[in-house]
C-alpha cells in the first residue's frame, strides 16, 4: 500500500495539515473521477439495499484502492457509476467533511488511529447497520478483523475493515548480507547505504519498539518517548539521505545510493523489479508494523444503497483476493487466500493470523491531549527534527 503516511491530524491548530506521505502516494496523488471502469468479478446478488444498489456513487480512496478492476462486474450488473477521489493524506477526508456544509461522500476510508477522532470528536460518521454487509460475517471474516476495537465498540460497527499489510525492512540482497534483526543495521558496511522512509505508520511503532517500548505505543510517557528518539542515533549515523517517500525509497533502491530501508511498504521489492533491482522484504526478529484501512460511510452520504453494496463486495472471497495481489496487502475475508496466486499468499501467513498479530499488533496514534504522555505533535515534531538532521 502504498509511500505512505497517513498522517494523523491532532490539535486543533493542524486539524486540515499532515506532514506525512501516504503509504500510497509514489502512485500519485491526483483526483481521480469515474472509477467505474476495468475488469472485474461479483458474487451476485445480496440481500437488501445492496442488491437495490444503482446510481452514482462518491467515494473517497487511496490511489490502487478504489477497486476500479475488482468492482467492475458488481457496477455494470447494478447500474452504479463511481467517481473517486484520491486520498492523498488522511487530512484529505475529513477536510471535506467538517464544518456546517460538508462535501457529499458515499464513502471513504480511516487507517487506524483516526477511529475515536472521526467518530467521537469530529462526528462525521454513520454507524454501519451491518446486516447491510452479509458478506462481513465472523463465518467470512478473520476474528481479529471482526468486531475489532479500531472499527467497533459500544455494540455498534463504525467501519468495515477491508485491507491491510505489514511495513517491514527491505535491502538489496546484492550489497549486504541478509538481514534478520535492525542490529543488522549498524553493521559498518552498511555505513551511508541506510535510508529512512517518511511514514509514521511504519516508523513510529518501531522507533518505540527498539527502545524497548513496542508494547507500550502509542502511550509513551514523555521520558519514554525521549529515550525512544534518542535511540535513533546509530541508525541516523547509517543513513546518508532521507526517503522523502515510498516512491523516494524505490528510486534510492534504483539507483544502488542505499542497500536497506529501515521500515516500508512491503510491496517495495515488485517496484524496485521493475527496475531491474533485486531487493528483498523482511520480517526481521523484531516483528514488522501492521496498518489496516476501512471503509466507512460519511455523514453526507446521498447514496446509501449503493455504499453498503460497495462495502459489500469490497469484502468478498474473490474481489478480496484480487485487490491483494494488486496492491501487494493482505485480505480480511478467511475464504480469500484459496483464490490468490502463490506469491500473493506467500505475502502473510494466513494460516497464523493471531501470532502475526502478537509480533505486529495493529496499534494507534498518539493523543492529541495528554498530561502524561507524548502527544502527536510532540511526536511529529520531534519526527520533524529527526528529518531535518540528515
Amino acid at each position: 500500500m502504498v509511500d505512505k503516511p497517513i498522517a494523523r491530524p491532532f490539535g486543533s491548530a493542524n486539524i486540515l495539515r499532515n506532514d506525512i506521505l501516504s503509504r500510497r502516494d509514489f502512485l500519485g496523488t491526483s483526483l481521480a473521477l469515474g472509477a467505474g471502469v476495468a475488469a472485474g468479478a461479483t458474487l451476485g446478488a445480496w440481500p437488501g439495499p445492496a442488491a437495490a444498489a444503482g446510481g452514482d456513487l462518491k467515494i473517497m480512496a487511496w490511489e490502487g484502492f478504489t477497486l476500479d478492476n475488482e468492482l467492475k462486474g458488481w457496477r455494470e450488473k447494478n447500474g452504479v457509476q463511481v467517481d473517486a477521489a484520491i486520498i492523498s493524506t488522511q487530512d484529505d477526508v475529513h477536510a471535506k467533511l467538517i464544518g456546517s456544509n460538508p462535501v457529499r461522500l458515499d464513502l471513504a476510508e480511516y487507517s487506524q488511529g483516526f477511529e475515536k477522532f472521526y467518530v467521537d470528536e469530529l462526528k462525521i460518521v454513520k454507524p454501519v447497520d451491518i446486516a447491510k454487509v452479509p458478506n462481513f460475517t465472523p463465518a467470512n471474516i478473520y476474528p481479529e478483523f471482526y468486531e475489532a476495537p479500531t472499527w467497533y465498540w459500544n455494540g455498534t460497527h463504525f467501519a468495515v475493515p477491508w485491507i491491510w499489510g505489514l511495513n517491514a525492512l527491505v535491502y538489496n540482497p546484492a550489497m549486504t548480507k541478509p538481514i534478520t534483526s535492525y542490529k543488522d543495521l549498524l553493521a559498518p558496511e552498511l555505513k551511508g547505504k541506510l535510508t529512512f522512509c517518511d511514514d509514521t505508520i511504519a516508523t513510529w511503532p518501531m522507533i518505540a519498539r527498539l527502545a524497548g517500548f513496542g508494547p507500550k505505543f502509542p502511550n509513551l510517557t514523555k521520558e519514554e518517548f525521549k529515550t525512544a528518539f534518542e535511540g535513533l542515533g546509530p541508525y541516523r549515523d547509517q543513513c546518508r539521505v532521507f526517503g522523502s517517500s515510498n516512491g523516494d525509497v524505490i528510486s534510492l533502491f534504483a539507483s544502488g545510493e542505499i542497500a536497506a530501508c529501515f521500515s516500508v511498504w512491503s510491496g517495495t521489492p515488485v517496484e524496485t523489479a521493475k527496475r531491474g533491482v533485486k531487493t528483498v522484504y523482511t520480517v526481521p526478529a523484531e516483528g514488522a508494523v501492521m496498518w489496516c484501512d476501512a471503509w466507512f460511510i460519511p455523514i453526507s452520504v446521498g447514496n446509501l444503497d449503493a455504499a453498503y453494496g460497495f462495502m459489500n463486495e469490497a469484502v468478498a472471497a474473490k474481489p478480496q483476493a484480487e485487490v491483494a495481489k494488486a496492491v501487494n496487502g493482505g485480505a480480511v475475508n478467511k475464504h480469500a487466500p484459496a483464490l490468490m496466486d502463490a506469491d500473493t499468499k506467500a505475502l502473510f501467513d494466513y494460516s497464523n493470523l493471531p501470532q502475526v498479530f502478537a509480533k505486529s499488533p495493529l496499534q494507534g496514534q498518539p493523543p492529541r491531549v495528554s498530561d502524561t504522555y507524548a502527544t502527536y505533535d510532540e511526536w511529529t515534531q520531534a519526527w520533524t527534527d529527526f528529518k531535518s538532521s540528515f
